[in-house]
């Protein structure tokens, strides 16, 4: 009978439990993210599935933890829910995030927070991510779906990948006519391996329900690709956010189909701002009117790219070989040394990128080389900016000093005197040695302390925050985007807040940063920084704060890029500069002075072109020689363009180029996928590659650059033109 009692006991319990555990658990969540394979180096968005049984209203936020084993990317707290009975889905976008490890995984620990309660989740979320090591290429396609793809969307599709467009057959080196050095024949590594590139490119569906609404939704894409029936369902939130993101830099590729009404002709019509020609016009059917000879139209749109391709084309098959073969040439950006060879083999040219890699080798005495060098021959991973150190030395506190020698060796010898013969002979005067145990810790906390002192005042213990901001603008002056460099540096342990409205924030790791001189002018290697993972409060990109727990002296760089650009500077006519002003050394003066006229004696104006030979010409116009400095002493105004010395490998073998922040910053001369595109889409990630616009191998093409130093802000305008001859 007992026994039957303790079931029953046991039973009730169990069920109260599962009760409990049932009110407890009012809301399930699932995670969907947009993409399985996003471009690496850019945002992610996901959203979470909500499911909630209860009721009650569920008011609260959600928590996020992102991590990757120990290491944390950052907690994410969403703006405030109420959630009713029923399925809900919660937007969010976190930023860019990559791992080292090919095997590694970026793990989501989620908590939703009510005023009274918090409910936790299954122990972790998976978030696919990029891959530092692996380069992972977007293509967004805009579409319904209703219906499967026709047949030769598809095709135009994996034609417009970058596989499409490498080197068909990446076989042994033995057989690609290509003079191997002996000091790399003779140990028979390069014959033995195959080449490879670590490189894929992933088609996105997009529903036009779910496009970006916003500039920076779009940096998830390397090339957006609207169909015919996708530029129906878009409305004009979506084509505005295009337009901008076009512009800042990105790739597009409309197919509009026969018909189209006012609002989605004046979007056409927008993306050809560089053309002379007429508009895209409709007739009285409301059909867009194409020449038979003019069936697809290649624009620059700002700093951007852009085709129009009527889709009745494609499904005629009315384009011409060469036709089709520009268009991912075009949306890629490739560089302008590659087109001879592209025209003919409807592909990139990889022998230059081997030849270059072995003239890089030879000047490094082959010292470094061995098996798994071979990796870097055509290596398309993320390559750090070189020169990026020396950000630190531009934005650090002018007012900061290391302690002098001289005075830390004073109070050395102060102290060795006073706990030795001074203590000695005093308290032997008073007849009080006996009191040694008290006076000696005594002299040492008070030496500390006055220590401290001293080095508070050499370093500042403020709280420091300076920016440099780069503000692009397009051939006729108007801006296209803007992107801010934040240095905080403070001399106690404090939390900083930084408040972003309508931006992209991503913390800089200084390992990923380059090489550069510290404040002392000694040759350093960055290390990963000290600051822990930041804290993100609000709805990102619209409206949210950061908050970043900040060490004693330890600098730390964020990136912030801004949704919609800010107007230039008055004062200044930009669309008055053109190629005629560039072309000579007086036109160059002329415009030197009216630079100098406008923002001060300290701005510095360069001129970048493109060569045929590959290697830009600069022009560096300087008012005052004593901004200069030296290499190994650069005066702090242009830190920006002191040159250092870039390493021929990845083992930091030191060459005889010397290169600036401002030269890497404007035009990457590194190996890898520099070699062949010119440019890369925005993603606003910690790694500057889409900063970067000038083909090296243009001639037509111009960067004008105005440098303008100061006390909180630094900021560098650059113009970009591209001369019609």
């Amino acid at each position: 009978m007992n026994w039957k009692v303790l079931q029953l006991v046991w039973l009730a319990c169990a069920f109260t439990a599962h009760l409990a555990a049932a009110q407890t658990n009012p809301i399930t969540v699932d995670i969907h993210q947009t993409t399985q394979f996003p471009k690496g180096n850019g945002p992610l968005s996901l959203v979470w599935e909500c499911t909630v049984s209860t009721p009650d209203l569920l008011e609260g936020h959600f928590l996020v933890t992102a991590y990757d084993g120990n290491e944390q990317f950052g907690q994410f707290q969403s703006h405030d829910v109420a959630l009713h009975s029923g399925f809900h889905e919660v937007p969010m976008m976190l930023p860019s995030m990559k791992v080292d490890n090919p095997f590694s995984e970026v793990k989501l620990r989620l908590s939703f927070i009510t005023p009274e309660t918090r409910y936790d989740f299954k122990d972790a979320y998976t978030l696919k991510v990029g891959r530092k090591y692996q380069r992972t290429l977007a293509v967004g396609v805009c579409d319904p779906f209703i219906e499967n793809l026709p047949p030769v969307l598809k095709t135009f599709l994996d034609q417009l990948k970058f596989e499409a467009i490498c080197p068909k057959e990446l076989v042994q080196l033995g057989n690609r006519q290509i003079e191997i050095p002996s000091e790399m024949a003779k140990q028979g590594i390069l014959d033995a391996q195959p080449l490879t590139m670590n490189l894929k490119t992933y088609s996105i569906h997009v529903h036009p329900d779910d496009f970006p609404q916003l500039p920076i939704d779009c940096h998830q894409y390397d090339i957006l690709v609207i169909t015919a029936r996708g530029l129906d369902a878009l409305e004009s939130r979506h084509m505005k956010a295009i337009l901008q993101w076009v512009r800042s830099g990105g790739s597009l590729c409309v197919l509009p189909g026969e018909s189209t009404d006012s609002s989605r002709l004046a979007f056409l019509n927008a993306l050809q701002e560089s053309r002379e020609g007429s508009p895209l016009l409709v007739n009285s059917k409301g059909q867009i009117v194409f020449s038979e000879m003019n069936q697809i139209l290649f624009t620059r749109t700002g700093w951007g790219r852009s085709i129009i391709l009527r889709q009745q084309a494609l499904e005629n098959k009315s384009l011409s070989s060469d036709q089709q073969a520009r268009i991912p040439f075009f949306l890629w950006k490739l560089k302008q040394s590659q087109k001879e060879y592209y025209d003919q083999q409807h592909h990139w040219d990889d022998k230059k990128l081997i030849q270059d890699y072995f003239e890089r080798e030879k000047q490094a005495n082959y010292r470094n080389y061995n098996s798994y060098a071979t990796s870097e021959l055509l290596s398309m991973k993320y390559q750090p900016l070189f020169t990026g150190g020396m950000l630190i030395n531009d934005l650090m506190p002018a007012e900061l000093q290391i302690v002098p020698t001289w005075v830390i060796g004073t109070i050395l010898l102060g102290y060795v005197l006073m706990i030795g013969p001074g203590e000695y002979y005093l308290l032997g005067y008073f007849k009080i040695r006996r009191f040694t145990w008290i006076t000696f810790p005594f002299i040492s906390i008070c030496v500390a302390l006055f220590a401290f002192i001293i080095s508070d005042y050499y370093m500042q213990a403020s709280h420091e925050r300076k920016t440099l901001s780069i503000v692009d603008l397009d051939s006729k002056g108007s801006p296209v985007r803007e992107n801010e460099i934040e240095l905080l540096f403070t001399g106690s342990y404090q939390t900083i807040e930084t408040r972003i409205k309508s931006g992209l924030f991503s913390p800089l790791n200084q390992s990923e940063l380059g090489r550069g001189y510290d404040r002392f002018n000694s040759p350093r290697n960055t290390a990963p920084g000290m600051v822990g993972a930041p804290f993100f409060q609000g709805s990102i990109p619209t409206q949210y704060s950061v908050y970043q727990r900040m060490p004693q002296w330890t600098p730390q760089l964020n990136r912030i890029v801004n949704n919609y650009p800010q107007k230039e500077q008055a004062g200044f006519d930009w669309s008055s500069i053109t190629v005629d002003h560039l072309n000579s050394d007086e036109s160059r003066t002329k415009l030197k002075t009216q630079v100098k006229q406008t923002f001060g004696e300290n701005a510095i104006l360069l001129i970048y072109q493109g060569t045929t030979e590959g290697k830009p010409k600069r022009f560096t116009l300087y008012l005052n020689e004593r901004l200069a400095g030296t290499p190994l002493r650069p005066g702090r105004i242009t830190a920006l363009l002191t040159p250092i010395h870039r390493p021929h490998t990845q083992y930091q073998v030191q060459s005889q180029e010397q290169v600036c922040f401002m030269d890497d910053l404007c035009v990457r001369q590194q190996q890898g996928i520099f070699q062949i595109v010119s440019q890369t889409s925005p993603a606003g990630g910690s790694n500057f590659e889409d900063l970067s616009i000038l083909d090296s191998s243009d001639s037509r093409q111009w960067l004008v650059v105005v440098y303008v130093p100061g006390n909180e802000r630094d900021t560098i305008y650059r113009q970009f033109i591209v001369s019609d001859t």
